[in-house]
């Protein structure tokens, strides 16, 4: 089993084992958080890969930081993410929606009425809000202290998810990804350092995953197991210590989700992380389904991950930023990948978005520029 071979993920059958992993540019408009042309083109040019994820979407208006980040609660968000599966499928490809809502680490600036982040429990995150959101005169704002949702709230919050997950299937994507990983609300709910609720949805492993849970169930119902994935980060402690019981409960909630028989499980575990911290291996197992692990990787460690049986398929990110042609450039002998731009991650225009040549575009251009030398050089000075 190689990289380049076909697999299965779900109902899909992939041409390889190349997938394009959640990535959130900030390009969808401002005021209504659809994607326009840029997106369907962005999206369209990476149709190669066995499967894109396309960025984190917001479920709701109770939930949005940075400016430009997509949603899918309207039926014109709807409509405006049609023309993106649209296009990826006219293309041959397959994409999966990554949903999610981001709790404590919402922008009060940018939530209805100024109303406070909700959560697990009133605990703040660390760290500060993404700068693109406006800092303030006196530097990045911190996370604010959310409010703790009410129990009775819980249920609400699930009709959310589900109304994005029948939006989702409207909107003709293949399938959903669950986020609940970077310290978003699912994983607020799993990790006992911002859940210390003392209900039905706090303090025991089975009663933290039990939001995620419901939530799987929902997309289920809507999409059937096979077309549903959940992403996980049982190494993120960016904005918190982290979960007490990492060891623990990433492998029950794992076994638990292989039950289900879902499409695929994704770890965020770096090739890098020192062997005595790795987890991935472990949850793997507990998993036994089709099993996509991100973090770091380039060709041949991704290589070396399938080959030995530590994934199945290997999400690539920032490579996908720069490379949309990412797969055609990886069967070359030696890669040739072009530079990124960090400047434009998030700057809101095609340039560093769209503007990345593919790698016959780039040998066209270069051949273009040695005839005009070699032309130049010709002509009588």
């Amino acid at each position: 089993m190689g990289l380049f071979e076909p697999g299965r993920l779900g109902r899909l059958t992939v041409p390889n084992r190349i997938v394009m992993a959640p990535l959130g540019r900030a390009r969808n408009d401002a005021e209504t958080r659809e994607p326009g042309d840029l997106s369907i083109e962005y999206y369209a040019q990476r149709a190669s890969a066995g499967l894109i994820i396309a960025e984190a979407t917001h479920i709701s208006a109770g939930t949005v930081s940075r400016a430009g980040t997509g949603a899918i609660h309207t039926a014109g968000q709807v409509a405006a993410w049609r023309r993106v599966t649209d296009a990826v499928h006219a293309k041959g490809g397959r994409i999966f929606q990554q949903l999610f809502h981001l709790g404590r680490k919402a922008d009060p600036d940018r939530l209805p009425g100024g109303q406070l982040p909700v959560a697990p429990s009133a605990i703040a995150a660390t760290g500060t809000l993404p700068t693109p959101t406006g800092p303030t005169p006196t530097g990045p704002k911190p996370f604010p202290v959310p409010r703790a949702l009410r129990l009775g709230e819980i249920a609400g919050l699930r009709d959310e998810f589900e109304l994005a997950f029948t939006n989702a299937l409207a909107a003709g994507f293949d399938g959903v990804e669950l986020h609940a990983a970077n310290g978003f609300l699912i994983e607020q709910f799993v990790r006992d350092d911002a859940n210390q609720r003392g209900d039905g949805y706090g303090g025991t492993l089975a009663n933290r995953v039990r939001l995620l849970l419901q939530l799987v169930d929902s997309a289920i119902a809507i999409f059937g197991s096979d077309s549903v994935g959940i992403r996980l980060s049982p190494h993120f402690t960016v904005d918190g210590p982290g979960s007490s019981d990492v060891p623990v409960i990433y492998p029950y909630l794992a076994a638990l989700l292989g039950q289900r028989n879902i499409a695929y499980l994704h770890v965020i575990e770096p090739d890098a992380t020192p062997a005595d911290r790795k987890i991935a291996a472990r949850l793997k197992e507990a998993f036994s389904g089709p099993f996509i692990l991100a973090g770091e990787f380039d060709r041949d460690s991704a290589a070396r991950a399938i080959d030995e049986g530590r994934a199945d398929f290997v999400a690539f990110g920032r490579l996908y930023i720069a490379n949309p042609d990412l797969v055609e450039r990886f069967a070359l002998p030696e890669p040739v990948l072009n530079p990124q731009d960090e400047a434009t991650w998030y700057s809101g225009g095609a340039h560093g978005y769209t503007d990345y040549p593919t790698l016959a575009q780039a040998q066209a251009r270069a051949q273009a520029q040695a005839r005009v030398g070699a032309q130049a050089l010709a002509e009588p000075a």
